[in-house]
């Protein structure tokens, strides 16, 4: 099955690169792209994507706070943040405001297809210690 995504982040050019690289990923599909949050609110109701993968700090509303929206209307669509942001105390607070995946930037392409396939199958947990970029599971040297 194709995961059909939603890909949020106000620098056009990260945007097209990411867009760019998960056109590579055989069972992924971008389904359509936003420049901020409000604008992700919106095309969610419009494109019905799978998965929304949405920068923490943009200009008009954060991140948090369009998901917060996305899930006023849609509950159950996963949002994984991929973000410069690799705090903990950023990625804990996200998560508790119902993230399903945190991945930081730097990371490799295995490893964000990693999160967005266990965030589309609800395999990623929504509390518990920062992850450093993997889904669920603690980071390296992490308990």
């Amino acid at each position: 099955m194709t995961l059909r995504v939603l890909v949020v982040d106000d620098h056009p050019a990260f945007r097209r690169a990411l867009t760019s690289a998960l056109g590579m990923v055989q069972d992924i599909e971008v389904a359509g792209e936003a420049g901020g949050g409000r604008e992700a609110t919106e095309q969610v109701q419009i494109i019905e994507p799978d998965l929304v993968i949405m920068d923490l700090s943009m200009p008009d509303i954060s991140g948090i706070e369009a998901m917060r929206e996305i899930h006023r209307r849609r509950p159950d669509l996963p949002v994984v943040f991929l973000t410069a942001h690799a705090d903990p105390g950023v990625e804990r607070e996200a998560r508790d405001a119902g993230a399903s995946g945190f991945v930081a930037k730097g990371s490799s392409l295995e490893d964000l297809v990693i999160v967005l396939h266990e965030a589309a199958d609800g395999d990623v947990s929504r509390t518990g210690e920062p992850t450093a970029g993997r889904g669920g599971r603690p980071a390296p040297g992490q308990s």
